[in-house]
């Protein structure tokens, strides 16, 4: 069984004995097929959990567009982020500082916003970003299920984009070859967030994912090994487990999002 049928069946038995919802949902819109892994539609909001629910509930009604198509996906990783960060950084202070020892950074929180643009001209949604108070920039792109990460159409807008945006930028900053047009179409996500890096010394890029996804933690790391030596050690894979274990175990962490933290450890962790 591969990691994504043993994290759907944990979801299908999460849904039923932890929401009570027996019903199964559609996997696109109003029909298809229906899966246990999936929520109904009038049920999304319960894809966060308590402590999260009000304040991202309240933002996908601010930002319609940015919610995902599959946001009523049990192991969708838009309700997977939302559910992490908006607790922590939107309590700010020690709740906020936590989650930043979880990374592995220090420093005071002085911003933060998921799904953002920062540069409407290329046009990425960023899973979620932060800057610290020393003014360093952290690009989080965040997994949970996917087996790969993003590819794109070589199609003609694509290739504009390949060759008037993000090939002058990241020359000497990758491998020759992973600009290639095959190479870089097929590794399109992860060669895009390291352009986001790149714009500015201070920037971090991090990727958050589930260890036992095994084949998506040998590719990020794969790719990693692509990116020139003076610009990856300001990559970090990091991973879920690692996070939600600091959290937990995080004295200054308040009582209420460490077991917060617990929740979404039951959720999302699988349990062999």
């Amino acid at each position: 069984m591969t990691y994504q049928d043993k994290l759907k069946k944990q979801l299908s038995e999460y849904k039923l004995h932890e929401l009570d919802i027996a019903e199964p949902g559609f996997h696109k819109g109003k029909y298809g097929d229906r899966y246990q892994h999936i929520l109904p539609r009038t049920e999304e909001g319960r894809n966060l959990l308590a402590a999260a629910r009000p304040r991202g509930m309240t933002f996908l009604k601010a930002n319609p567009r940015k919610r995902h198509q599959y946001f009523h996906h049990l192991n969708s990783s838009q309700a997977f982020t939302f559910n992490l960060f908006f607790p922590h950084f939107d309590s700010g202070g020690s709740a906020a500082s936590s989650l930043l020892r979880a990374f592995g950074r220090g420093h005071k929180l002085a911003a933060w916003e998921l799904e953002a643009v920062p540069l409407p001209n290329e046009g990425t949604n960023i899973d979620a970003s932060w800057t610290t108070a020393d003014g360093e920039k952290t690009i989080c792109e965040v997994k949970v299920s996917e087996n790969d990460f993003g590819s794109a159409k070589v199609d003609a807008r694509h290739l504009d984009k390949l060759s008037m945006i993000y090939q002058p930028v990241l020359q000497g900053n990758v491998v020759p070859a992973c600009l290639e047009t095959k190479e870089f179409f097929r590794g399109y996500q992860f060669y895009r967030n390291v352009w986001h890096l790149v714009q500015r010394d201070v920037n971090r890029l991090v990727f958050l994912l589930p260890r036992a996804n095994r084949p998506l933690w040998k590719k990020v790391h794969d790719l990693r090994s692509k990116v020139l030596g003076h610009v990856s050690p300001r990559i970090s894979i990091v991973a879920i487990e690692d996070v939600l274990s600091a959290l937990i175990a995080d004295s200054c962490n308040p009582a209420m999002l460490r077991e917060h933290a617990k929740q979404m450890a039951r959720k999302y962790l699988i349990s062999e």
